[in-house]
């Protein structure tokens, strides 16, 4: 009687992953979603940049004030980051911003501050910028009500920033599998146990536990 062939190992696995299904949802913190598998698609809770944001320290102009270099402005206020300048920029004004500043209403650009020349309130461009330069348009990043992740996917260190980002202090995933391990045997001893003449310590299954702990991605294709 011929013997049966003998299952590959990677049959093995697609035998035992095949038995499983996902796990119920639980909700954890965004802090300890990293590694994770999402059961929901978590939605964006604002929109980053929530406004049209400078890309670099600089000053926000028109850019039809400054078709042409060299330009002088005059200044008229500052929006650092945290702040703001609440007023609409007039014809020849500028506004001195920082990185992550939003830009004054009516500015379109920025010219980083290398290609300016200051002179008290007077501001002279050096080099005209296009319009749009260095500025992060709002919605850029995501808008409300956005998406990123699909439910499944294993979570990485940058999807947790970017949840966070969202605004989210919460994920939906997948709850991680409990796991027992019995290996039996007359033969087997524990580590540390008196070893009799016929008689192995049993080092596999703490071996299996540790490539849990480690591995784990191998948790998570069963989870998902």
């Amino acid at each position: 009687m011929a013997s049966k062939p003998m299952l590959s190992v990677r049959d093995a696995h697609a035998r035992i992953v095949a038995a499983f299904a996902p796990l119920p949802a639980e909700t954890v913190s965004v802090n300890d979603a990293a590694g994770r598998v999402a059961a929901v698609a978590p939605k964006a809770r604002l929109t980053q940049p929530p406004a049209d944001l400078s890309a670099m320290d600089g000053y926000a102009v028109r850019a039809q004030d400054v078709l042409t270099a060299p330009t002088t402005l005059t200044l008229v206020g500052q929006a650092p980051a945290g702040g703001s300048y609440d007023h609409a920029l007039k014809p020849g004004e500028t506004v001195r911003i920082f990185t992550g500043g939003p830009l004054p209403m009516g500015a379109d650009s920025i010219v980083i501050q290398e290609d300016t020349e200051a002179n008290g309130n007077r501001i002279t461009v050096r080099e005209a910028p296009r319009l749009g330069r260095h500025v992060r348009k709002a919605g850029l990043d995501f808008s409300v009500g956005d998406s990123p992740f699909t439910p499944g996917r294993r979570l990485t260190t940058r999807d947790v920033a970017l949840a966070a980002a969202m605004n989210l202090p919460w994920l939906s995933v997948h709850r991680k599998p409990r796991v027992a391990i019995l290996s039996t045997g007359d033969e087997l001893v524990m580590p540390g146990e008196p070893v009799g003449r016929n008689q192995i310590v049993s080092s596999s299954g703490i071996a299996v536990a540790a490539l849990l702990h480690l591995d784990r991605a191998l948790l998570d294709r069963v989870v998902a």
